[in-house]
């Protein structure tokens, strides 16, 4: 049985390795297959028929096809401690933009902005994404078909296995640009499937995102209170974050005001040092901590004891506090290595075993700030200073002095990255979908070229897929 499931996750599009990975990934895949049939609270001993499909036996019980589930999330945060979102979706493009800084590899080609398509940090971003949407496309197809799942069930786990495909096809199109896009665990259609026009791929999003919003339940009763499965309002907040890259202005304001607007489960945590706890008041969407009970970012960017960290910020992030900003003294710390003073992200602090924070996904700072983009770009000047000003508050900043649509729509740019910096790509992203890239980097970066908004198709991909093309510049 789960030679069956490693088979069609090997042969899927983008799960192919160069030939002095073979190995390591095939630890990976049994490892996935281990996480798919177990749950992330206790393991699930399920004996399977060697005669019938995996949909056949895992979704005719619900705590298999719950398991299936919990499997999906496991990959997308953890995946056998190789996952691109543990932390690198975070790191990776904080050096692409500028945030962060590698200590201890000036030559860095994500911070050099020289990246090849052999890169092995590029390949698991695609590989990554796309062996979470098989499985997410596996648990739509069997939960679809089984007859033995309750409705109400069966609409949760595909509203769930809906926003997972929809949440890593937007890394995806906004990493790569053209990919393909793909809805089916046949691998004859996987393996040679073609790249779709970036229309093509977000229309995928938004109708998931949408599914999702209207399937899911409203509350965190799946997971226990933890906010660590996606609810209705997950859904709304990706999709807001959708609509707001597509220009959709009015849709991406409806979709945060939904969010917002749930004050009884949502609020501003007024202190910094609180926003990052588990089950924070701001949190919308969370993953559980490593096996070591913190968070794997943590594990990864804090400094372990008088040691040189991995990566100091950037002096443009350092520099764009304002004077008063509790953030830079909340959210960054510093430590002295050999006479040098490293300076590194803290949103997370804790590096022992108390589960006190989870990784923060989805939080409603983001929901006010896409609130006041969209309706700056709607001319609505006066509610998008006052969505701002909610962050600048609690932050222990003054009101926006930004009057007009051009003063406010930079006012906002700036919130976002001392806000949201070294979270899930932010700076990168918003630079890109802004088209302001070249005008910010370009000026800091000798080797910046326009073409270097988009990340190298893997190699391994176009090694094993025909149909794909490399994008300009590489």
């Amino acid at each position: 049985m789960k030679k069956i499931f490693k088979n069609k996750i090997w042969h899927c599009v983008g799960f192919f390795r160069t030939s002095s990975e073979q190995a390591l990934y095939k630890v990976l895949l049994i490892c996935i297959v281990s996480i798919v049939f177990c749950s992330c609270n206790k393991l699930v001993a399920v004996k399977l028929p060697v005669d019938q499909l995996v949909t056949a036996t895992v979704f005719a019980d619900s705590t298999t096809a719950q398991a299936a589930v919990n499997g999906m999330y496991s990959q997308i945060y953890y995946g056998g401690g190789f996952s691109i979102f543990g932390y690198r979706i975070s790191t990776l493009p904080a050096k692409s933009a500028d945030e962060l800084i590698p200590t201890q590899n000036t030559f860095d080609q994500f911070y050099t902005n020289s990246l090849v398509a052999s890169n092995s940090d590029v390949n698991d971003l695609w590989s990554n994404c796309y062996n979470v949407i098989y499985l997410a496309n596996s648990i739509i197809t069997g939960v679809q078909s089984s007859n033995t799942l309750s409705a109400t069930l069966k609409k949760q786990l595909i509203g769930e296995a809906e926003f997972g495909r929809a949440f890593c096809d937007f890394y995806l199109v906004n990493y790569f640009g053209k990919v393909p896009l793909i809805t089916s665990t046949d691998v004859n259609i996987t393996n040679n499937a073609p790249a779709s026009a970036t229309d093509q791929v977000y229309a995928q999003i938004t109708t998931d995102l949408t599914n999702a919003r209207d399937a899911l339940a409203k509350d965190y009763s799946w997971s226990g209170g933890d906010r660590t499965r996606v609810n209705s309002y997950g859904a709304s907040a990706m999709l807001a974050r959708v609509y707001l890259y597509n220009s959709q202005w009015a849709l991406a304001e409806m979709e945060a005001t939904k969010v917002i607007s749930q004050n009884g489960l949502y609020s501003i945590v007024p202190d910094p040092n609180n926003v990052f706890l588990a089950n924070s008041d701001e949190a919308i969407l969370q993953f559980y901590t490593n096996e070591q009970g913190y968070t794997v970012f943590a594990q990864n960017v804090l400094p372990t004891g008088n040691a040189e960290p991995d990566y100091t910020l950037n002096p443009i992030l350092k520099n764009a506090f304002e004077p008063g900003d509790t953030r830079k003294s909340k959210w960054i710390d510093s430590i002295n290595y050999l006479g040098i003073v490293y300076t590194y992200p803290y949103k997370y602090k804790s590096k022992t075993d108390d589960n006190s924070e989870f990784d923060m996904v989805l939080r409603l700072a983001e929901q006010y700030l896409i609130r006041a983009e969209a309706r700056a770009q709607q001319n609505d000047i006066s509610d998008a200073a006052a969505d701002l000003n909610v962050i600048r508050t609690r932050a222990g900043l003054p009101a926006t002095t930004a009057n007009d649509k051009a003063s406010m729509l930079l006012a906002i740019e700036h919130e976002r990255q001392v806000e949201l910096f070294c979270e899930y790509g932010h700076r990168w992203l918003d630079l890109k979908r802004t088209d302001r890239a070249t005008a910010v980097l370009g000026a800091e970066k000798p080797a910046w070229k326009a073409t270097d908004v988009l990340y190298p198709i893997p190699l391994s991909a176009i090694s094993t897929n025909p149909k794909l093309s490399q994008n300009p510049g590489y």
